[in-house]
C-alpha cells in the first residue's frame, strides 16, 4: 500500500469517528479549529506523560530495586558502621503497643479518599539484637506473591504492621553497636524478596501506563490532525454527506 493510501485511509477512519459521534455534520470552521486545538493539547500532554512514565520512573524504581539487591542483609554482628545503608530483615517487637486501630501498631491506610497514617518508633526483632526504627519512616505497600499469572489477584497487598509480622527494614544506621537505631527508613511486610518482586511490579506497572498515555496521546493527535483537515475543507473521503 502506498503512501498516499496509507494517509488516506487514517483521514477516512477519523472522519468516520467524528461523523459517528455526531460532530461533523454540524461544526463550523470555528469549532473545528477549537475541537482540533483541544485534541492536539490533550495528545501533546499525554504523549510527554507517556514519555516521561516509561523513561524516568521505571529506571527509578530499578535504581531502588538495585540498591536493595546489592545490599546484605544485616546480622547483629553486622549493624557496627554508622552512617551506612543498612538491609534489615526481622519482625516486629513485641514491645509495640497497639495503635488506635487494635492489632495494629502501625498503618498507612486509605479509606476513600482520605489517609490514615501512624508511624511511631518501631522496634524490630533480628536474631540476638532489637533495632529501633525512628517515627517517620515510609511504609511501603508491599505485595505478598501467591502464584498465578496476575499478582493483583493471586497476592496481598500490605501497608499496616501487628505484633510478630516480617518486615524488611532499608534505612540509615544512625546509631551502631549494642543498640542500633535506623533512621530515614522505608519499611515493609514480609523479606527481601517480597520486595523485591513487589518493585519489579511497581516497574512493569509504570511501563505499562506509560505505553497507554502514548497510544492515547497518539490516537488524540490523529483525530486533532483529521479535525484540522476536514476544517480546511479537505475531500470527503467517507462518502458520507
Amino acid at each position: 500500500m502506498s503512501e498516499e493510501a496509507m494517509s488516506s485511509d487514517k483521514r477516512w477512519l477519523v472522519r468516520r469517528i467524528l461523523v459517528s459521534c455526531g460532530f461533523e455534520e454540524a461544526m463550523s470552521p470555528n469549532e473545528r479549529w477549537t475541537i482540533s486545538r483541544v485534541f492536539a493539547i490533550c495528545g501533546f500532554l499525554c504523549l510527554l506523560g507517556g514519555g516521561l512514565l516509561l523513561t524516568l520512573v521505571p529506571q527509578s524504581i530499578a535504581n531502588q530495586a538495585q540498591e536493595v539487591a546489592r545490599l546484605p542483609v544485616a546480622t547483629a554482628d553486622t549493624l557496627n558502621e554508622r552512617g551506612t545503608r543498612a538491609l534489615i530483615e526481622g519482625r516486629v517487637s513485641d514491645r509495640m503497643g497497639f495503635s488506635d486501630r487494635p492489632p495494629l501498631v502501625a498503618y498507612d491506610l486509605y479509606e476513600g479518599e482520605t489517609s490514615h497514617i501512624y508511624v511511631p518508633t518501631l522496634w524490630v526483632q533480628i536474631p540476638g539484637k532489637e533495632v529501633k526504627v525512628t517515627e517517620g519512616y515510609r511504609i511501603r505497600s508491599t505485595l505478598s506473591y501467591v502464584g498465578g499469572i496476575f499478582p493483583s489477584v493471586d497476592g496481598v497487598y500490605h501497608s499496616s504492621f501487628q505484633v510478630n509480622d516480617p518486615v524488611v527494614v532499608l534505612g540509615t544506621l544512625s546509631v551502631a553497636g549494642d543498640r542500633p537505631v535506623v533512621s530515614e527508613a522505608e519499611i515493609a511486610f514480609g523479606t527481601k524478596e517480597a520486595y523485591l518482586v513487589t518493585v519489579e511490579h511497581e516497574r512493569q506497572e509504570a511501563r505499562w501506563v506509560g505505553l497507554l498515555f502514548l497510544v492515547g496521546g497518539s490516537l488524540q493527535t490523529l483525530v486533532a490532525g483529521g479535525t484540522a483537515y476536514g476544517w480546511r475543507g479537505g475531500t470527503n473521503l467517507s462518502g458520507v454527506p
